[in-house]
């Protein structure tokens, strides 16, 4: 039993991979015409992602729900992937904007919502993800990742840009569709694997030990004939 639970562990260790997951805040730096945020891309544990590899991100920006912001309208938000020495490895953008509200339903929502907003337990804001999948590590690894805030082409530099109250990037990498079930049921399969190895640990001790076996039990079972003759 020992031994198949210390096999089945070594196997999932070599077989199971534990996606890179890691939340970090976001700190737009607005003095430049396109405002970006800078981030080494490594974990807790200071790994940092391998080359070859496919990760997904979602940027999740709190906007006021200004006049400003929505007069605004579409704005862009870019991500890119960069190697030790500030090379663009790869890079991706997608268009958002607050979703619309009509005077009438913002009229309506201010007045049921007009307790919790004075009392300060929630504010006049908008929560934007942005999900960015299928981003592809190239043969160069990436070591920092780079979020920026690009307005509409009919903006001149530095105007366009929303206001945002906080800002986060969640970073994990896509695992394939049959390491995904492994690493969610990890600890079912686990009981599957050591339960196997030890039922073939008993078959393969049933087949190879079976004279040693069958000699210590006949002097045995034959001693009560003997003992009655």
């Amino acid at each position: 039993m020992v031994t198949s639970f210390v096999g089945g562990g070594m196997l999932m260790r070599s077989v199971v991979e534990e996606p890179m997951r890691t939340v970090r805040d976001l700190s737009f730096d607005y003095t430049k015409p396109s405002p970006a945020a800078h981030l080494p891309l490594d974990a807790q544990g200071g790994q940092v992602v391998v080359s070859d590899r496919r990760l997904q991100m979602v940027v999740s920006l709190t906007l006021p729900e200004s006049d400003y912001n929505r007069d605004l309208g579409v704005f862009q938000v870019r991500v890119e992937l960069l190697s030790g020495n500030e090379k663009v490895t790869y890079s991706s953008s997608q268009p958002c904007m607050l979703h619309f509200k009509s005077s009438h339903i913002r009229l309506i929502e201010t007045f049921l919502k007009s307790g919790s907003l004075l009392a300060g337990y929630s504010s006049e804001s908008q929560v934007i993800r942005i999900k960015f999948t299928g981003l592809v590590v190239g043969t160069e690894p990436a070591v920092y990742l780079r979020v920026i805030l690009e307005p509409r082409a009919e903006y001149r530099p530095g105007a366009g840009i929303p206001q945002i109250y906080s800002a986060s990037l969640k970073v994990e990498t896509d695992l394939s569709f049959l390491k995904r079930i492994l690493w969610n049921w990890r600890r079912t399969v686990f009981i599957w694997v050591a339960m196997g190895l030890f039922v073939l640990e008993v078959l393969i001790i049933l087949i190879f030990c079976r004279p040693i076996i069958i000699s210590r039990i006949g002097p045995s079972s034959e001693s009560p004939s003997t003992t009655q003759q």
